[in-house]
């Protein structure tokens, strides 16, 4: 450690900065992450569960292709929740208004 913390001992610190870092990037707090911002676009909550899987590899290094599949397999339900949403939401097709050209009178332009 750089310093030594206050009234905790480097082992209760380390237990700490662990706990943290674990309950931070767990399935449920990523869940939760992308459950927070439901008012927003399918796009933008599957662009937090990346970046969190992603930083997560930061201070829990995934190195190999089983480390990754357990990762998913535990946010299977996230996963699969954003998937759905999206396959239902590609059904529904947007009806965007068409553009409409607006004829301007000779007389009475300026």
């Amino acid at each position: 450690m750089a310093h030594t913390p206050l009234k905790m001992s480097i082992d209760e610190t380390h237990a700490e900065v662990n706990h943290a870092w674990s309950s931070s990037y767990s399935p449920e707090a990523i869940a939760h992450a992308v459950e927070s911002i439901r008012d927003k676009g399918l796009g933008y909550r599957i662009n937090i569960l990346i970046a969190r899987l992603c930083f997560r590899g930061i201070y829990f290094p995934q190195l190999g292709k089983r480390a990754w599949l357990k990762i998913i397999f535990q946010n299977r339900r996230t996963i699969f929740k954003l998937v759905k949403e999206g396959l239902l939401s590609s059904g529904q097709h947007r009806e965007v208004p068409e553009a409409t050209t607006q004829v301007v009178d000779p007389d009475l332009a300026v």
